[in-house]
């Protein structure tokens, strides 16, 4: 027998499902209370705490304020490995932090740090938002942390007291370097002598004639002023380091799936939208007129901007780039260089 439609009966099936539907979306919001805690190891001057503040907007309007997230930054937590371990500890639930830095316990991190292994801006991407970057970034779970994203961190120059723009240049200078071993290697490969320092020295030791030059970014020279200590600035892209956001994994592994795909969801649309848009992208092979009109934030300090011998540079570290191959893993490595389409030729 046939159920016989009328306009009243399509109408209650209308009403009917809506109020399903509506029921579900309640229950898929209807997220605990709860407070954490976000942690920041650069400053609130820097791209990462834009995209922290982004994202504790986001989550705490879709939560109707339910979830409330307090940002901890301006070196509240201590050195990088200060932060990993609050994390770690369950002093933060969620923090940021960088590959160079998190290479000291996943090595497969230090992927990122070969020399010249990106020629673009797009590869990175390619690398960082793909699966394979996904496979990198879960390597830290061995470490009762939690691997949420990648994220820019812009690229890399030499903030120096004198034009450098390639080996010759480098020969004597003494560079301030993250304490990674990569990219300590390539320093001596180009000639200089690396000197291991955390951001926090870089300035007064610049300042003092402890250091000649450092390694870092265009927004780090603008973040902590360093600019008043150098005024030549070398946008050589030998690594586009990426930074890296961690949670506590017994924290993570006890929220409920909706709270974890939404923490997921904003940290990989809206926080690293506004974090990697906050980055200048310059290209290092173009005319020094456009890399100058790309970095006028630092020629408005004052900053002289380099063109680098890209060519000699490469060259100089193609030693390095095969040292680190075998302890990062050759296996890893050559999947990369073919994703990425790496050439060793300068």
């Amino acid at each position: 027998m046939k159920t016989k439609l009328t306009r009243r009966s399509v109408l209650a099936g209308a009403l009917s499902s809506a109020a399903t539907l509506a029921t579900r979306r309640a229950f898929a919001a209807d997220y605990p209370a709860m407070s954490i805690k976000f942690g920041d190891i650069i400053n609130r001057n820097f791209g990462y705490y834009q995209g922290m503040v982004a994202f504790k907007d986001e989550v705490e309007k879709r939560t109707d304020g339910k979830i409330k997230i307090e940002l901890i930054s301006d070196g509240k937590l201590g050195s990088p490995k200060d932060a990993l371990e609050a994390v770690r500890l369950g002093a933060v639930q969620l923090s940021m932090n960088a590959g160079s830095y998190t290479q000291n316990i996943v090595p497969e991190h230090g992927i990122w740090d070969l020399p010249f292994l990106f020629k673009n801006r797009t590869a990175w991407n390619a690398l960082a938002y793909g699966p394979l970057g996904q496979e990198i970034g879960d390597k830290i779970e061995r470490h009762e942390l939690k691997f949420l994203s990648w994220c820019s961190a812009g690229g890399r120059g030499i903030l120096s007291k004198k034009p450098m723009a390639g080996p010759a240049d480098f020969a004597g200078q003494k560079v301030r370097e993250q304490p990674d071993p990569v990219l300590v290697d390539f320093i001596k490969s180009v000639n200089g002598q690396p000197v291991v320092m955390n951001l926090g020295d870089v300035y007064t030791s610049l300042q003092q004639g402890i250091l000649d030059a450092a390694d870092v970014s265009i927004e780090l020279v603008t973040s902590f002023k360093f600019y008043e200590t150098a005024k030549y600035y070398t946008e050589i892209q030998h690594i586009v380091t990426p930074g890296i956001v961690v949670a506590n994994k017994d924290w993570w592994q006890k929220l409920n799936k909706d709270t974890q795909a939404l923490f997921e969801d904003v940290i990989k649309t809206r926080f690293r939208k506004v974090n990697d848009g906050w980055f200048v992208d310059v290209d290092p092979s173009a005319s020094i007129e456009k890399q100058r009109e790309a970095m006028k934030l630092l020629t408005d300090k004052g900053v002289t901007i380099v063109k680098p011998d890209i060519a000699g540079l490469k060259k100089a570290s193609l030693g390095v780039f095969g040292s680190q191959k075998a302890k990062i893993g050759n296996e890893l490595v050559d999947r990369v260089i073919r994703l990425v389409d790496y050439s060793s030729s300068a």
